[in-house]
């Protein structure tokens, strides 16, 4: 019996080229390194500035949720990559939630217990795979909300969402590599989170500058 099989992850799509090995573990390294790097400007940002506008205390706790899911989901697949940039990643994504803790309420830690305890019953169940396939909306998802209805998104780091398009691209090219449908799925979802709050970042910042420029006054 094989290891799929016995933890019950999503079927892998056919692959379409023969990838040399050592390409797939060239782009899982690549893949890894942008990820860690994408996890890095937002913690840096709230350290140095203290400005936490528009930054979702919720997505920063679910990070560290998904952090440890990826972390366990890599072990059962016996895949390097994943597992040991996972166990790294946990180290910027707690870092965000020490940072934010004053921000954290009881509406935050409620939305994470119910993610984790839907993580860990994936991975009673077997289906760990198919819940991390779409588990990128639920760390994604509460700042692409809040992007859309804050107005003062200032204490939100661009670079963080720029080096996340990238990360998309890479985790999406080796998940089509080596057949994975939970990083196929990670590419589709985080690319599109990132091109909105990148929109609406780029979009309250023209509304701010027009703003000044009609009323140059100080509130």
């Amino acid at each position: 019996m094989t290891n799929d099989r016995q933890i019950r992850l999503p079927p892998r799509p056919l692959r379409h080229v023969a990838f040399p090995a050592v390409l797939v573990t060239l782009l899982g390294l690549v893949a890894s390194g942008v990820f860690l790097v994408r996890l890095l400007p937002q913690p840096i940002r709230l350290a140095r500035s203290g400005v936490a506008a528009g930054v979702s205390p919720s997505a920063a706790l679910n990070a560290v949720t998904s952090a440890m899911a990826w972390l366990a989901y890599g072990l059962l697949q016996h895949d390097p990559v994943i597992w040991v940039v996972s166990a790294f990643a946990l180290v910027p994504c707690t870092w965000q939630v020490a940072l934010l803790r004053s921000r954290i309420d009881r509406d935050d830690l409620a939305s994470a217990g119910g993610f984790a305890a839907a993580m860990v019953l994936a991975g009673a169940t077997g289906w760990l795979g198919l819940a991390l396939a779409g588990s990128v909306l639920i760390t994604a998802g509460p700042q692409v909300r809040m992007a859309l209805v804050e107005d003062d998104l200032s204490g939100i780091a661009p670079a963080t969402w720029r080096v996340a398009l990238v990360d998309a691209a890479t985790w999406g090219a080796y998940g089509w590599a080596v057949g994975d449908l939970a990083l196929i799925g990670y590419f589709g979802v985080l690319t599109a989170s990132s091109a909105t709050i990148l929109a609406r970042i780029a979009w309250t910042e023209r509304a701010a500058a027009h703003r000044l420029a009609v009323d140059p006054s100080p509130a």
